[in-house]
Parts: structure tokens; C-alpha cells; sequence
């Protein structure tokens, strides 16, 4: 038995054993003499002719007897309780170190267990820091979602406004909730939603989890491809080019390829990240400005002015499924969470990029909302007046989803490679590559394929929005969370707030599924 094996032995051993590590350490190479097990203190048992029978007395007769240690050839007892180890063992000195490094390993991983941060084992590079981790969730959540906030305010009235700091809030928790399920096993973690789902419920519950996190991955880059192609149509029509605007959602799709074929990691598009995000804050300070210097009164004088309601109690749900989308991002998290250099710094993040996406979902919701009442639509460029300022928004939104497009469909990628274990050390570098690049491909292939199939973007954002990402967002969180750590682990309070966080999202996904898909027939027969 190697050294290390019994030293794991000895340290998992109750202190009312015999200290065999104590014993190993005074042991010399000797040959093996008979077992002695007969306690100096304790009489022989009466008629027992044989001195080494085992027998042992105890003071309470309840207690189980203590569990002698198994030992290979290479490691026995001698005739004074101590181990005589084999010649290939290690001497007393490295013997010693061994034991003091595997306490120290122990008490290192123990107290990284506390902290949330169990040794991760995924090859992923942990090099991300907070700003790094920070661009690359609002990146992912802040897209495209801006621009539906004021029409989502026209569904619900200025009640709105409470709707999406609600939001905020159960984005942020449900964020911390899913990290902590892939670190439910003492020692491991889990890499993506589809194990969560394994771990609480089994094979099906992985294959549920799959379902919501490959139909929002997917959905989502199906969104910016038909958001990216209508901004590009829109452009170039103005200057007398006659290409139609599916020909440029299948450029925009080329471009979005090019990325996908050579990241490999999510560390790696940490510069696209920040980048994006700086687009998307440029376009919500000018959509913003642009609505509230240019109300519907002042373009449309000779029109009513349009309406602003405190409350629309039946656009509640479908408002909200909108305005959840404007928060998912919940299938990059564990992705973004295991490049971070300090994991346990994760909850800051989450939280930190639900509050900055909140300040500008409501200056922009506000603003629009203000300006065009219930005249507004999604999205919201369409509603500000045309020139400089609305080409330049348009633009960098553009710009914008067609960076966010590969880091959605990056989260995608890593999960089935992972699954499929496309690794170098499996297939080689080169076959590593040409398998990851002509898979990959595909993908962006299908992905194209129905962007083309459903070009209508608020429809189809209404029904990806219901049912994939109010259920990543909201619901599996928390159902996974409860079934690993059970309800007890919960105080009072928090368990009513998770109660009605699954009503919210059960009712938002319902209805508004419901709702996404009479719109969507009802285009569709023009």
C-alpha cells in the first residue's frame, strides 16, 4: 500500500483508534511476528489457549469495537503494535512530510470549501478578474433586451418601473443560487446547467436542463441575427442598396462565424466583452436622450397624444417575460464563473451587473416610455426620430450583438465539447481542431437556417423569452438549489421569497408563451 494511501487512512480514523501514523513513524524494517492484540490491561479470556487470540474489553458494552486497519503486503504489525512497512517505502523524514502535507492539503481545501471555493476540476484557465467576469455578464445581458424596455412598459404602465428592480434582484439571487449548485459535492464542482439538472434530478432532469439552456443559447443568437440583419437592411436601404434583408442576416451570420471558429475558451473574449458593452451603454445614453428631446407630441403634432397608464393589470405577465429576457444570462454564468481568479468574489459580480443593468433599463424604459406613451414599439430605435443619432445607435447595437453572438453560442459550445470530450490530450491538436471548427460550423449553419425561417424579432423574443429564459432565469435555480440542499437549508424568509419567485416565473412563462405564440401564428398569416 503507497504511503499516501495509509496516511489518508490514518487521518480519516477517530481519535479512540490506535494512532497508526504515530506507529509508523517508530517502525523499523524487521520481519513480521505474530499479532498481538491482547491490551497489556486486559485479562485473557478464560480456556484460551492460543496468547495472540484477539480479544478486547469494553467499558460500555453498547460501543462497536474499533475497526483494525487493512493492510497489502508491503505493511504489517509487529509484536508491539507498531508498522513495519516494506522496503520500497519511503524513510521517516519524507514519512513525516507526507503527513504534515496532506494536513495542510486538507485543511487548504477544507477552508476553500467554506469560502464557496472547491477545487474546480475543469481545465479552464482561472485568470478573469472582477472587471474581466463583470463585462462578460452584462455583455451577455444587456444586448439587445435595452431596447424592448419601453414597449414592455407600454404593456404594464409605469408600473414598470418596479417590474425591472424586481427583476434585478431575482436575477442577482438566482445567479448566486446556481453557482452554489455546482458546488454541492465537498471537493468538486460541477461545469454547466445540464449537471445540475443530472445531480438533482437524474438523467431526466438533465435532459430538461438541456432543453431551456440549448433553446436560449441558440434563440438568443437566432434574436441578434434577425435584429443585426433588419438594422443593416434599414442602413443601406436609405442609400439606394436593393439587398434584401435576409442577405445581410446570412453576412452578419459569416461574421459572427469567424469569432466561433477561433475562441476556445470564455476567458479569450474578454476584449469583445468589454467592448460590447461599452457599445450597448453608447446607444442606451443616446436612445435615451433622442426620446426625450423628440416626444411623439413634437413629431406627430397634428396626432392625439399617445397614453401613459399607471397600471395594466393583463400585460403584466407578458411584459415580465420580456423584461426577464433583459436579465438572462444564466447559461454563461458557469462558464464565466470558472475562469474568475477569485470565485468567491462571484456574488459581487452577479450582483454588481444586475444593479448597473437596472440603472440603464430604467433610464432608457423612462425616457421612451415618457416620450411615446403607448405608441412606442420594440425596439425602441424604431420610435426616435431618423438621422445621425438613430444611425449611429443603430450601428453600435449592431456592432454589439454581433459580438455578443459568439460568446452566447461560446457557453453552447464549451458544454458539448465538454460532453463529447473534445479535448487535444483525446484527439491531438489538429484533430482537436478540425472536429471543434466543422461542428461548430454547423451549428452557426442551423442557427442561420432558422433566423431566415422567423424573421419577426418581437414574436420571437416574446416566445424564447417565456420559455427558456423565465425558466433558466427563475424557476430551475431554485427548484435544483432546493432538491441538492434540501428546503431545511433555507430560513423562513427565504423560502417565501423563493415561493414567490417560482409563481412569477411559472405565471410570466405560461402566459406569456401563450401570448408569444398567438402573435407569432398571427404574423406568420400576415
Amino acid at each position: 500500500m503507497p504511503v499516501t494511501t495509509l496516511l489518508r487512512r490514518v487521518l480519516n480514523r477517530s481519535n479512540t483508534e490506535p494512532n497508526l501514523a504515530d506507529a509508523y513513524l517508530t517502525a523499523q524494517p524487521s520481519a513480521t511476528p505474530a499479532l498481538e492484540l491482547i491490551p497489556e490491561e486486559s485479562p485473557a479470556a478464560d480456556g484460551d489457549n492460543a496468547p495472540n487470540a484477539p480479544v478486547t474489553t469494553f467499558d460500555n458494552i453498547d460501543e462497536a469495537p474499533p475497526i483494525l486497519p487493512e493492510f497489502s503486503d508491503s505493511a504489517s504489525l509487529d509484536g508491539e503494535g507498531k508498522v513495519v512497512m516494506g522496503e520500497e517505502t519511503t524513510s521517516e523524514k519524507d514519512a513525516i512530510e507526507d503527513l504534515t502535507n496532506l494536513e495542510s492539503e486538507m485543511e487548504h481545501a477544507a477552508e476553500e470549501q467554506g469560502q464557496g471555493q472547491t477545487v474546480a476540476q475543469d481545465h479552464l484557465p482561472r485568470n478573469a478578474g472582477f472587471m474581466r467576469s463583470f463585462s462578460n455578464v452584462v455583455c451577455i445581458i444587456i444586448g439587445t433586451g435595452c431596447l424592448q424596455i419601453p414597449y414592455a412598459f407600454a404593456k404594464t404602465g409605469w408600473i414598470g418601473v418596479i417590474i425591472v428592480v424586481l427583476s434585478a434582484f431575482i436575477g442577482g439571487y438566482t445567479g448566486v443560487l446556481t453557482i452554489r449548485c455546482l458546488y454541492y459535492r465537498s471537493g468538486e464542482r460541477l461545469h454547466s446547467f445540464p449537471q445540475i439538472g443530472y445531480a438533482a434530478f437524474g438523467r431526466w432532469g438533465q435532459y430538461a436542463t438541456q432543453f431551456f439552456n440549448y433553446l436560449y443559447s441558440l434563440g438568443t443568437t437566432c434574436l441578434y441575427i434577425i435584429l443585426s440583419g433588419q438594422f443593416i437592411y434599414q442602413l443601406v436601404s436609405t442609400l439606394g442598396v436593393t439587398v434584401t434583408q435576409k442577405v445581410w442576416m446570412i453576412l452578419v451570420t459569416i461574421i459572427i462565424w469567424i469569432p466561433v471558429a477561433v475562441l476556445k475558451e470564455m476567458s479569450e473574449a474578454a476584449i469583445m466583452a468589454i467592448f460590447g458593452l461599452l457599445a450597448s451603454v453608447v446607444v442606451i445614453i443616446i436612445a435615451s436622450v433622442m426620446a426625450i428631446t423628440n416626444p411623439y407630441t413634437e413629431m406627430f403634432p397634428a396626432e392625439a397624444a399617445p397614453a401613459h397608464d399607471i397600471a395594466i393589470g393583463i400585460g403584466v405577465p407578458v411584459a415580465l417575460s420580456s423584461i426577464v429576457f433583459s436579465y438572462s444570462g444564466s447559461v454563461v454564468y458557469p462558464h464565466v464563473e470558472a475562469s474568475m481568479k477569485k470565485p468567491k468574489q462571484w456574488p459581487n459580480v452577479v450582483y454588481t451587473a444586475m444593479g448597473f443593468c437596472a440603472v440603464c433599463y430604467l433610464l432608457i424604459g423612462v425616457a421612451g416610455y415618457w416620450a411615446y406613451g403607448d405608441a412606442v414599439v420594440s425596439p425602441v430605435l424604431d420610435s426616435i426620430p431618423t438621422g445621425a443619432p438613430a444611425t449611429i445607435s443603430k450601428i453600435m447595437i449592431t456592432i454589439h450583438v454581433m459580438i455578443a453572438a459568439p460568446i452566447m453560442l461560446l457557453s453552447f459550445y464549451l458544454e458539448v465539447e465538454k460532453m463529447w470530450n473534445i479535448t487535444p490530450e483525446r484527439l491531438g491538436k489538429k484533430r482537436e481542431f478540425t472536429v471543434r471548427l466543422v461542428y461548430r460550423s454547423v451549428v452557426v449553419g442551423i442557427v442561420c437556417a432558422i433566423s431566415l425561417a422567423i424573421p419577426y424579432f418581437s414574436d420571437f423574443l416574446g416566445l424564447i423569452s417565456s420559455i427558456a429564459c423565465v425558466t433558466m432565469y427563475a424557476i430551475l435555480p431554485i427548484v435544483c438549489y432546493l432538491k441538492l440542499y434540501g428546503h431545511r437549508i433555507a430560513r423562513w424568509y427565504e423560502k417565501i421569497w423563493m415561493a414567490f419567485v417560482l409563481i412569477v416565473g411559472c405565471v410570466a412563462s405560461i402566459w406569456g408563451s401563450v401570448d408569444s405564440i398567438k402573435s407569432l401564428i398571427r404574423d406568420t398569416k400576415g
